[in-house]
């Protein structure tokens, strides 16, 4: 089962200078990332509520298989997706 946070579940980020993730901590435990499997952007709503993010999918060193977003407006970090 898949379990997924449309609006996303904070979460904190050290990237290195190209804004590539390097490790996130989410739930009070630290991920090192392993692999980045895809990376894309969207921005979308410009005309209404703008959305303006990018997202990666990942695997971690924990065992994990991700997909998080950096909220481009805000520079806020999310969790959005977690596979089973």
């Amino acid at each position: 089962m898949t379990n997924l946070w449309p609006e996303g579940e904070p979460i904190q980020v050290v990237s290195d200078n190209l804004a590539t993730p390097q490790v996130f901590t989410w739930q009070e435990r630290v991920h090192g990332v392993q692999q980045i499997a895809k990376r894309w952007r969207e921005d979308q709503g410009w005309w209404q509520r703008r959305i303006w993010r990018e997202y990666f999918k990942l695997s971690t060193h924990t065992g994990l298989l991700v997909i998080i977003y950096h909220d481009l407006l805000t520079g806020q970090w999310y969790l959005q997706r977690l596979y089973d």
